[in-house]
Formats: C-alpha cells, structure tokens, sequence
C-alpha cells in the first residue's frame, strides 16, 4: 500500500491544491492521499477539501492551530506507520506530480531494495528562474557529499520505505525552515541508503517570492549549523566543502536580483 502525504494551510492557493490533488488520484497505479489541515483554512480551502471529503482514497486530519509543516507531516507519517503502509510519499499543495510518478518509484525501489529513499528530477515552473530540467545525483555515494553543500532531493519528489520511521526517526521540528535537509542529515547519519531517479516525474511551482523565503540571517544560520555538523559527522570535510559551505551565508544576504540570477544559471 502507498501513502501520500500532503500539509494544506490557509495560505495556499485553492486552485493550485486542486492540481495537486487530482494529480495524485489520476495516478496510473492506486495510491491514498493523507492531508493535514495545518490550523484555521480559509472558504476557498475549506470549499476545495470539502468537494474530496467522501472519497474513498483520501483521509482528511484537522489541526487546530497552526504547528508547521514538519509536525504536519510527522503526524501523517505517525498515522500510516499505524495502517500499515509500505511506502510513504511526499507532495506539495502546489506542485504536479505526473501520471506514471508513483508507478516508477515503486519498481525502481522493487529493482534496487537497498534503496530507502528515492527521488525524482522535475520540470520548474512559474518564476522567471525556473530551469526546464532540473537533476541532481543519482547514486547514494554521489549524494553523501552532494548533501553537505546542497539539497539531495527536490522535497515533494521523495518517497520513503515506511520501514524508514519504524523507530521514532521524524522530520526534526527544531529547524528554521530547513526540517527536509534536518531529516536527510538524520536519515544518513543513521545508514539509510539515498537514490534519484533521472527522469522528470514532477513539476515544481515556483514563484518570484520563493527567493526571498529562502533568504535571511536566522535561515543562514540554521542553515550552515546543521551543514557544518553534518559534514563532520559524515565524515565529509574537506577544503571545498567548508568553502561552499561558508557561501551560504553570502548568498543568504545577497540582493534578489543577484540570486535569481544564480538560481537561473549557475545551479
């Protein structure tokens, strides 16, 4: 059984969510889809989950308040451990997963059983940065020391073997804005085997906002001190990695103009 999991709040765009539900139940193999109402939601929300209420394939929780995205997702996670799902994927209120993205993961896993999480590469849309194709690497060696300076995965592409939080691992809720990177270190650090499959089963909305809510001193900081930590418990230190690591306060104060630019060329 596959489970998807997906945090909703009041900010989101209800059209947007409607893309990103569909695309889930038009999947070419049956997956469930567990959403998490993150605090109040607004009418237009509250009209778009209600159309999906009695669908038989998805199952709707209700926060009171709002607690952010990695307790949304660690609740979720929680509850399909308890029903007994073998897989656990991930999806945005936003993006597009593609038709045949769920039936692809699940041989690629079949295929390769020393895989325990596995993304995908995607389409960026919707932002004068977005890149028509983006990849990164492929195997668990390359993505070791990718991880240190950079994102090993695109967040809503990921799928898990639920066997993966069968002994209390979480996203970490402590995080500036950076609980996924928080749980990659924490999968890695604890064995856990990482793979990509090279081959576009997503598309990634982007917005011209999405720059300045990766930028900020605090982000900076939360930022390198689990890169920092990390690169040395991995044991992954070595002269480019601190430099590049030691960029990222750089990039998290430059201007906006300058790191869309980066975002569109140089990534």
């Amino acid at each position: 059984m596959i489970a998807v999991i997906m945090s909703v709040y009041k900010n989101d765009s209800d059209s947007f969510l409607v893309e990103a539900i569909d695309s889930i139940l038009n999947q070419s193999v049956k997956c469930d889809l567990l959403i998490y109402l993150d605090g109040p939601i607004n009418e237009k929300i509250n009209f778009v989950i209600n159309k999906y209420r009695n669908n038989e394939r998805i199952r709707i929780f209700e926060g009171k308040e709002n607690k952010g995205l990695a307790f949304a997702l660690n609740f979720l996670i929680t509850y399909a451990l308890e029903v007994g799902y073998d897989f656990i994927a991930r999806m945005d209120s936003d993006d597009i997963s593609r038709i045949s993205r769920i039936e692809k993961q699940i041989a690629f896993f079949y295929d390769n059983p020393n895989v325990d999480v596995l993304g995908t590469s995607c389409r960026e849309f919707g932002a004068s940065f977005a890149l028509d194709e983006k990849h990164l690497p492929k195997t668990h060696e390359q993505l070791i020391n990718f991880s240190i300076t950079r994102c090993p995965f695109i967040h809503p592409s990921v799928m898990f073997r639920s066997s993966v939080f069968n002994y209390g691992l979480r996203y970490p809720e402590d995080t500036t804005l950076t609980e996924d990177m928080a749980l990659w270190f924490l999968l890695l650090n604890n064995g856990f085997h990482f793979a990509n499959i090279h081959e576009i089963l997503l598309d990634y909305r982007l917005n011209e906002d999405t720059i300045n809510r990766r930028k900020g001193f605090n982000k900076a900081i939360s930022e390198i001190n689990i890169r920092v930590k990390n690169m040395i418990s991995l044991k992954q230190v070595n002269f480019k990695n601190i430099s590049l690591i030691g960029a990222r306060i750089i990039f998290h104060l430059l201007p906006s103009s300058f790191v869309k630019f980066a975002y569109k060329n140089i990534r």
